[in-house]
């Protein structure tokens, strides 16, 4: 079946001359798919077995590899246009592994244009930033003053404020670790490396959304995009507000300032924006939106355009080359490949945490690890944080943990131009227009490598067609959309792992919709031929009078091909304990001697991408804690 979905989906001929099967596209798949954690190969069988399932069930009646080839395509054709998302989804899986497969192929490189050059000539190399960090070989068991659990943007904060303040600190990742030496090869093998369950992570609910983490030291800070956005004035006054905390203003605008200038933050500039940027950022201008280009947190970015699968410079000033190797100068120690499963609990306070040892590869468990400590910061993300927690039974007396999940659900879109662009060339994240951000909707020009994200995922095409399109890359910029979302979600612990349950309201489908117009608009003022917007069954926009297919369809939710990658929320702050899992400096209301201080404490929405939101409320929790101790 895979064979037939593959050479049906990219067959020999066409504007790209090289098909699946003279790839060997199948064959690809599978051995890609056979390196991947376990957990992520029962995702890719059960989309295969979903996806067979599904023409079975058609008007074909046959599984789909015993369909003719013209039975094949119309079905094909069915699912990219039917409204219903269960015919979609499987497909839509399916299709972007294959598409991140073809596109990363040295024979298909070349022919879509992609050289995978920097923007900007690289003179001179940087070096390796290294890091000393341990994988324990053996049974590990110390005491500290504190234990941390995660090294990404809270972990990595909170490390190095204790550390600074004489603590004994050791630092937990249960990923591998990385530097630039790794962030090399192909694409579809970075991304099975650097992130979590190969990046096959997803909610479940109306619709299933994609929500890619990170998995290694320096957490999802090694895969983003850099974006360093302070939330608007009116989400921490309504923090203030709603969750009674007092957050002073001029104390935590200080601290603003000061993770900005430990990580550089500076807008993009004109020599690494790239054509991505530069299209956006013209149709902006002739729309007179409020737009400009995005603070970062880089040193000397040359716009490779790979962001998302760690920057081959280290330019992008991740935890890894920033806060942790600062941290460990101080005094910190940084273990890798260590599970921890267990929050040790005495006499009603938390006094460290029990784990294993892992294999970086398969998982399996090697030596125990367990670490005393007078307090236990956990780090280890929204998703993890309150997994962990479930799991241990611990921290839940107000009924919240795990819930009021928030995502910042996305789109994407792909418009064409009638020049080459080249837009993989710069900066992966380069500008935004924040013109109705305070409505929650921000655009941001993102354009990944081809055949990764939305740059593949903007195409409803199939065969001859989709390689045609794919012939046109060159011409093609890509851009998202998020929107600080009131719906909420929830994370469960289960057997196999946590699971995220989440289903987009209609209130935020229809600022979706919003978002997704704004964005096609501001495509078109750039003198865009066509936007492509992967909503069932709508053809690319081409003129402003057809936005109103966008906002007055009968478009649902369950219509849109969502992505995202904020989730927080799920262990929120607030005064008070009925209603919240820690306070203001993330202390547990009902455990003592727990700490969190990664997204899982933000109240709500941050509007715009969080990470220096987390870093600023994770320095203020350890400051607190350090003078505590």
């Amino acid at each position: 079946m895979l064979v037939a979905l593959a050479e049906s989906l990219l067959p020999e001929g066409g504007a790209i001359e090289p098909g699946a099967r003279s790839t060997d596209l199948a064959a690809q798949f599978e051995a890609y798919v056979g390196a991947m954690p376990a957990r992520a190969r029962r995702t890719v069988r059960l989309l295969l077995s979903a996806f067979a399932v599904s023409s079975v069930a058609s008007r074909h009646g046959r599984p789909f590899h015993r369909l003719s080839p013209a039975a094949r395509e119309s079905y094909l054709h069915s699912c990219e246009v039917s409204r219903l998302r269960q015919r979609r989804e499987a497909l839509v899986g399916l299709k972007a592994l294959l598409l991140m497969l073809y596109c990363a192929d040295e024979r298909i490189r070349p022919l879509i244009g992609y050289t995978g050059t920097p923007r900007k000539a690289v003179e001179r190399d940087p070096g390796v930033v290294e890091l000393a960090v341990s994988h324990p070989a053996v049974p590990v068991s110390e005491r500290v003053d504190v234990v941390v659990v995660g090294s990404g943007a809270g972990g990595s904060v909170a490390a190095l404020e204790l550390a600074r303040a004489g603590r004994q600190v050791v630092v937990l990742e249960e990923g591998g670790y990385f530097n630039r030496r790794d962030f090399a090869g192909p694409l579809p093998e970075r991304l099975r490396r650097l992130y979590r369950d190969a990046g096959l992570t997803f909610t479940i609910g109306s619709p299933v959304i994609s929500l890619p983490m990170g998995k290694g030291v320096g957490g999802s800070t090694l895969i983003n995009s850099g974006t360093c956005l302070r939330p608007p004035a009116n989400v921490l006054e309504g923090w203030r507000r709603v969750a009674g905390l007092e957050l002073p203003e001029e104390e935590l605008g200080d601290v603003f300032e000061e993770v900005e200038r430990n990580l550089h933050v500076t807008p993009v500039g004109a020599g690494v924006m790239g054509a991505n940027g530069e299209v956006m950022a013209l149709g902006a201008s002739r729309l007179g939106l409020s737009a400009g280009p995005i603070p970062r947190n880089e040193r000397g970015c040359h716009g490779s355009g790979v962001c998302a699968f760690g920057c081959p410079l280290d330019a992008k000033l991740g935890m890894h080359v920033s806060y942790l190797p600062a941290a460990v100068a101080a005094g910190a120690r940084v273990f890798s490949g260590v599970r921890v499963e267990r929050v040790v609990v005495e006499g009603g306070r938390a006094v460290g945490v029990r784990g294993w040892a892992v294999d970086a590869e398969t998982g399996a468990r090697r030596h125990p690890v367990e670490i005393r400590a007078d307090a236990v910061v956990l780090a280890a993300g929204a998703v993890h944080s309150a997994d962990l927690l479930l799991r241990n039974r611990l921290a839940g007396s107000s009924g919240q943990l795990g819930r009021n999940f928030r995502i910042h659900p996305g789109l994407g879109v792909l418009a064409f131009f009638d020049r080459d662009l080249d837009a993989w060339q710069g900066v992966m994240q380069s500008y935004h227009v924040d013109e109705r951000v305070g409505d929650g909707i921000l655009l941001e020009a993102t354009y990944p490598p081809p055949g990764a994200g939305y740059s593949a995922g903007g195409l409803g095409a199939i065969g001859l067609e989709l390689k045609d399109a794919l012939s046109r890359y060159r011409r093609s910029a890509a851009g998202g959309l998020i929107v600080s979302d009131t719906s909420a979600g929830r994370v469960r612990a289960a057997p196999g792992g946590p699971l995220m349950f989440y289903s987009v309201g209609q209130a935020d489908a229809s600022r979706l919709l919003e978002g997704l117009a704004l964005a096609c608009e501001t495509y078109l003022a750039a003198a865009a031929t066509e936007v492509h917007t992967l909503l069932p069954g709508l053809p690319p926009i081409r003129r402003r009078e057809e936005l109103g297919w966008i906002t007055e369809g009968r478009w649902k939710a369950s219509h849109l091909k969502l992505s995202a990658y904020h989730p927080m929320g799920t262990c929120r702050m607030g005064a008070d304990p009925r209603s919240s899992v820690v306070d203001e400096f993330g202390r547990a209301h009902d455990l003592p001697g727990l700490v969190i201080c990664d997204a899982s404490v933000l109240p709500g929405s941050t509007h715009v991408n969080p990470q220096i939101t987390i870093m600023a409320l994770a320095t203020r929790i350890a400051r607190r804690l350090a003078g505590s101790l």
